[in-house]
C-alpha cells in the first residue's frame, strides 16, 4: 500500500493486481484525469470509490446525493451472496444512492430498494462504489463487517497493490508549483511585489485621508476574535465555524425544552414552535440547511456565515441567552466610550 500523490495519468500500464482508493474525493478533476481513469480501468485496474463525488471521476457511474445525511449509522443486510458480503451487515451511514439499478451494476447492499454498495466491469477492470465512507473511518471500521468489507473490496493481501488516492485530496499540482519550481521566476515576482508595495507606501502617505487617531472602547477585546477566526482558516475548517454555534444553539434549545439533545432538527424545530409560541417558520427550514451544510465537502464560507447570522437571528428572537449577558446596541449605549461588539 503506498499514498498516491501524482496526477492518474501516472497510474501504472499494467493495471492488473492494482487498487486505487478513492475516499470521496474532492478535487474536481479535468477532462484528462478522468480519461486517464478510464484507461486505467480499461487496463484492468479495480477504484475502489465512496460518496456522493464518485460519477464525477468514474465512467457510468450514477448516482443521487442525499440531501441530510443521518448523523447515526444503520446496519444494513447483504442482498446477495457474494465475495464482498461475506463478512455479513455492515454499518453505514450513506452521503449517496446508486440511481438505478440495473444489470451493468451488481447491487450487494441496499438501503430498501436504493442500493450503496455496487460494483460493474468497466474493460478489464472493475469499479467498486460505496453510497458513504463510515466502513474505512477509524471510528466504524471495527463495527459490525466493515472491516470485512474493506479487505473484500481490495482484494487478496497478497496479490493487489493498493494505491491511497491524495492527489484529489490536496496534493493535485497548480500553476503556484510550477513557479515555485522556477527559481528565476520566484525572484523576479518578489522583486515586483517589492516595487508595488514600496509605490503604494508612498502614495498612501501623500494623497491618503488624514483621520484623528481613535481608539473606541468595546465591550470585549477583538484579538481573541482575529485569532480564533485566523486559526478556522489555516486549518480550513469552515464546517467547524458554522458547527459550534449551531450545536450551541441546539444545546440552549434543548436545556430550556427539556428535551434530548440528540432530538432531530425537525423535531426541534417543532417543539420550539409549539412550546414556545415560536411564529418564524423559517427555523425549520434554516437547521435542514445547516445539517446538510455539514456534510458538503465544499462549503464556502460566505455561505457558512449566512448560516450563521441567520442562526443568531433566531437566538436573539428566542431570548436563549440572558439580556444582561447579551452584546447589543442597548447595552453599548449604557456605557461610556462604548459600542457594541456585534455593530
Amino acid at each position: 500500500m503506498e499514498r498516491w500523490e501524482r496526477s492518474p495519468s501516472d497510474l501504472p500500464v499494467d493495471a492488473s493486481n492494482t487498487v486505487l482508493v478513492l475516499a470521496r474525493p474532492f478535487r474536481f478533476p479535468s477532462p484528462a484525469e478522468k480519461n486517464a481513469l478510464q484507461i486505467y480501468l480499461s487496463h484492468g485496474g479495480k477504484v475502489l470509490a465512496t460518496g456522493n463525488t464518485a460519477e464525477m471521476y468514474l465512467p457510468q457511474a450514477d448516482t443521487d446525493r442525499e440531501p441530510l445525511p443521518s448523523p447515526s449509522w444503520k446496519d444494513y443486510q447483504p442482498q446477495l451472496l457474494t465475495p464482498l458480503t461475506r463478512g455479513g451487515a455492515i454499518k453505514m451511514s450513506p452521503t449517496a444512492y446508486w440511481h438505478n439499478a440495473s444489470t451493468a451494476a451488481l447491487a450487494h447492499y441496499s438501503d430498501e430498494s436504493r442500493p450503496i454498495v455496487v460494483s460493474y466491469k468497466v474493460g478489464k477492470g472493475e469499479v467498486i462504489w460505496w453510497g458513504g465512507s463510515t466502513p474505512l473511518t477509524n471510528a466504524a471500521i471495527g463495527s459490525s463487517g466493515n472491516l470485512a468489507l474493506l479487505l473484500n473490496s481490495l482484494g487478496d493481501a497478497s496479490e493487489v497493490h493498493v494505491y491511497w488516492d491524495e492527489y484529489f485530496h490536496g496534493y493535485r499540482s497548480s500553476v503556484w508549483s510550477y513557479f515555485r519550481g522556477s527559481p528565476p521566476i520566484m525572484y523576479a515576482l518578489l522583486q515586483c511585489l517589492v516595487v508595488f508595495v514600496l509605490l503604494l507606501f508612498t502614495f498612501s502617505r501623500r494623497n491618503g485621508p488624514i483621520h484623528p487617531w481613535s481608539e473606541p472602547v468595546r465591550l470585549s477585546p477583538l484579538e481573541f476574535v482575529h485569532t480564533l477566526g485566523n486559526l478556522y482558516r489555516r486549518a480550513n475548517a469552515t464546517h467547524s465555524a458554522l458547527e459550534v454555534p449551531y450545536i450551541r444553539f441546539r444545546t440552549l434549545a434543548t436545556r430550556q425544552l427539556g428535551i434530548k439533545t440528540d432530538v432531530p432538527a425537525a423535531d426541534l424545530a417543532r417543539a420550539v414552535r409549539s412550546r414556545l409560541g415560536y411564529k418564524d417558520d423559517d427555523l425549520d427550514k434554516l437547521l435542514q440547511q445547516i445539517e446538510s451544510a455539514l456534510y458538503d465537502p465544499v462549503l464556502a464560507e460566505a455561505r457558512a456565515l449566512e448560516l450563521v447570522q441567520q442562526l443568531s437571528r433566531h437566538v436573539q428572537n428566542l431570548k436563549l441567552i440572558p439580556q444582561e449577558r447579551q452584546e447589543n446596541t442597548s447595552h453599548a449605549g449604557s456605557l461610556p466610550s462604548a459600542r457594541a461588539r456585534t455593530n
